[in-house]
């Protein structure tokens, strides 16, 4: 009897040691930026980032970047449960160098500050569109900067930027290339074939999409993955195979790209997917309050209230939202920068999001992902 008992209790004991308590920080777009990593005459040719890089990032970067890592360094220290990475969701820099020696030198200026933070825990970082714009030698700039940083902190080769990575045994991140660079002229199906060939050699319980484009859309503007809108599909079937493929392994999406801080719920027909979207442009050293926030998916009428935003292919968008809006179960939607943390209790099985406003080091919200991902 007392050997019975000894077994059990080793039992439990070993699989307790072996479902751990753990955590990592998520961070989302950052736009690193200085003037003088500009060819001005090039910036002047893009209206847009002109304004961007006149009037914001190089502000941002230089004002409130320092002390919002610094806060993240504190946070990887002394959270609970103990954090084994931070990630960030892509366009770490604002990209639009204008020549290749000024790209090089913007993505340095980078690395270098993310070194100065002197973390115990890897940086994981996905590839963004500004990381990679199609300005000349942004590309070439993050293979030669970029890619070896990421390789030197998760200790493996990432190729082009889509790699998989295991904070333990139970947790696994699946990051995406999105091919957004000329130079990466390959088919969409390829991310999907990468995750189905991942996502069955998988043993971690808890599996986490590291994307810059969201995988569900939240706006008028539908920069998700597989829209067919910036980069045709050719599959019609295809996005429908992407999200079942997620939702059957339980993948839990975290996303960057449109600058908001959103939650939702969407249901397939293998089950829901929960996408949750950060941005960590900081426009303040106080907490921010959130701004236009909503918790109804308007799906289609977003494209009515936003009939000027390029009416050429409105019609598109208008359907792709009409369809979105029948399957999302529970949403919500922010201007609101910070950064989040994703709890994992290997005890009880529980995945929660905790999301700190801005430089905060007290949680704005607490939402039990587990839960959505069980939504009916």
């Amino acid at each position: 009897m007392k050997k019975l008992l000894f077994i059990f209790f080793f039992g439990v004991g070993y699989l307790t040691l072996k479902a751990q308590d753990e955590s990592f920080i998520v961070l989302g777009d950052m736009h690193y930026d200085r003037i003088e990593d500009h060819d001005l005459d090039y910036v002047m040719t893009r209206p847009q980032d002109f304004q961007q890089i006149f009037n914001e990032y190089p502000q941002y970067t230089a004002f409130y970047m320092p002390k919002f890592l610094q806060v993240i360094k504190r946070q990887s220290e002394v959270l609970t449960p103990k954090v084994k990475a931070v990630v960030q969701l892509g366009d770490l820099v604002e990209g639009v160098s204008g020549n290749a020696h000024l790209a090089r030198q913007m993505n340095r200026g980078a690395v270098d500050l993310l070194y100065s933070v002197n973390l115990s825990v890897p940086w994981v970082l996905a590839k963004g569109n500004h990381d990679v714009s199609n300005s000349p030698g942004q590309p070439e700039a993050w293979q030669e900067v970029i890619r070896p940083f990421i390789e030197g902190q998760i200790g493996k080769l990432i190729g082009h930027g889509m790699y998989t990575y295991r904070i333990s045994e139970q947790t696994e991140f699946f990051v995406l290339d999105q091919f957004f660079s000329k130079d990466r002229n390959v088919p969409e199906i390829d991310m999907v074939t990468f995750l189905e060939k991942e996502l069955a050699a998988s043993k971690a319980k808890y599996k986490f999409l590291i994307t810059h484009q969201p995988v569900i859309p939240v706006t008028h503007r539908c920069w998700h993955l597989l829209s067919g809108i910036r980069r045709p599909v050719e599959d019609s079937k295809l996005r429908e195979r992407f999200l079942n493929l997620l939702a059957r392994h339980k993948v839990i999406v975290l996303a960057g790209h449109l600058h908001e801080y959103s939650v939702l719920s969407r249901k397939t027909a293998s089950g829901n997917i929960v996408q949750v979207m950060i941005n960590s442009v900081n426009r303040s050293l106080e907490p921010p309050k959130p701004k236009n926030l909503t918790t109804e998916y308007k799906g289609e009428q977003w494209v009515t209230e936003k009939a000027d935003w390029q009416p050429d292919n409105k019609l598109v968008r208008y359907k792709l939202l009409e369809e979105e809006r029948k399957n999302v179960l529970k949403f919500s939607r922010a201007d609101l920068p910070g950064y989040g943390v994703i709890a994992i209790s290997g005890v009880n099985g529980e995945v929660k999001l905790n999301y700190y406003n801005g430089l905060s080091e007290s949680p704005f919200e607490t939402i039990n992902l587990t839960e959505l991902q069980k939504l009916k």
